[in-house]
């Protein structure tokens, strides 16, 4: 299905971050989309879909419940579980929704609380059965082993990786609602860190926290009327090839990851190239997933990505604005609505809200969502409305 200019994000909200607080999920879904609906100028009885996520602390549902909540009573549901994935995913589905004629306004909600403090077994069900008897790797494994076959590849990428950390941290020193944007950080603080996985150090991977986003997304012909600032999804693009890390083909190829494809699908249905970006949210559960994300997107070739991550510079100031709020690495990640934080502040960029951290004339922006181990992967392309 071509999405292009068919619907667009009219109304954003969030909580504050917070590494752990004493609020439920509901209570913060709530608060998230309430303030997406006071954005939008809109009220419950005007929205006529909902997409909520599936959380990591909890195997319960908020759909339902959060509808009944809020007083919602839509003509579309549906609940987006893909892991990292499910926030950009959410976005697709809301979009085709709309370009099917089953809704008109959809709301979708992504929330959770730190699941390392309470973590649901859902998601090791699969993994506990095959993978961790043989292998007895988790996920920050995983990825360290990745950023180990690259070095091995291709060169070392200490420094690359430092680097993304670094420039994250200085674009939240500018974003109030941010766990760690005021606490400044060095590439030699990173690289003199704990290994927390080898090669892997303590800034490099990601920090859980509780907080909520939610977004509204309208039919194009109603976009206009709810804000002077609509930003249209231009194309959108979802792969998913394996779920346990053992079954990725990325060990056999070379590290090219799913995004690849999703990128493909996304670009083309827009009908525009790496070349054209503004601005990107590119997900960033730990520093070696955004080069590869900046290989497999066509920023630069495979194998390049960490000279390329050298040579430019990627803060809300640079030539090429990268996770300009601060990425999950300095934001924090509310679980598989960790995703939405770089989604949420490309649409603020793009909706011209960013203050001191705007990028100039940005148009056209571009965010990729990661679910597990490379497995599932969405990618957005936004475009500012004219």
């Amino acid at each position: 299905m071509n999405l292009r200019g068919k619907a667009a994000i009219t109304g954003i909200g969030e909580t504050k971050f917070v590494k752990e607080g004493d609020r439920s999920i509901y209570e913060l879904a709530a608060e998230a989309a309430r303030n997406a609906m006071q954005d939008a100028g809109l009220l419950p009885r005007e929205i006529d879909g909902l997409i909520t996520l599936g959380a990591l602390s909890t195997t319960a549902r908020l759909n339902n419940t959060l509808a009944s909540y809020l007083g919602i009573e839509p003509t579309y549901s549906a609940e987006a579980s893909v892991y990292g994935a499910s926030g950009g995913y959410a976005l697709k589905l809301a979009a085709e929704a709309i370009a099917a004629g089953a809704a008109r306004t959809i709301l979708v909600v992504g929330a959770d609380v730190n699941f390392l403090k309470k973590p649901s077994n859902e998601m090791c069900e699969l993994a506990d059965e095959y993978q961790k008897p043989l292998i007895g790797a988790g996920i920050n494994q995983h990825y360290g082993l990745v950023a180990m076959l690259y070095d091995h590849l291709y060169g070392d990428s200490s420094r690359a990786r430092a680097k993304i950390a670094v420039m994250q941290r200085f674009n939240a020193s500018y974003n109030e609602n941010s766990l760690f944007g005021h606490k400044p950080l060095s590439e030699d603080d990173v690289l003199s860190a704990p290994v927390i996985v080898s090669p892997l150090t303590l800034y490099e991977i990601v920090a859980p926290c509780d907080g909520a986003l939610a977004f509204i997304v309208s039919s194009a012909k109603d976009a206009r009327a709810i804000t002077d600032t609509p930003v249209y999804i231009e194309g959108a693009g979802f792969y998913s090839s394996h779920m346990l890390m053992t079954d990725a083909d990325l060990w056999r190829n070379g590290l090219v990851t799913p995004i690849q494809q999703s990128a493909r699908i996304a670009f083309e249905m827009a009908g525009i190239s790496a070349s054209d970006i503004d601005v990107c949210g590119l997900y960033d559960c730990y520093t070696i997933a955004v080069i590869l994300t900046l290989e497999d997107m066509g920023f630069c070739k495979k194998s390049e990505g960490a000279r390329f991550v050298i040579e430019r510079d990627l803060t809300f100031k640079g030539d090429l604005p990268v996770n300009t709020s601060g990425g999950q690495l300095s934001v924090g990640q509310p679980g598989d609505a960790g995703g939405m934080v770089n989604i949420i502040e490309v649409v603020r960029q793009l909706m011209g809200r960013c203050g001191d951290r705007q990028v100039p004339n940005a148009e056209i922006g571009v965010t990729n969502s990661n679910g597990g181990f490379f497995s599932n992967e969405c990618t957005l392309v936004l475009r500012r409305g004219g």
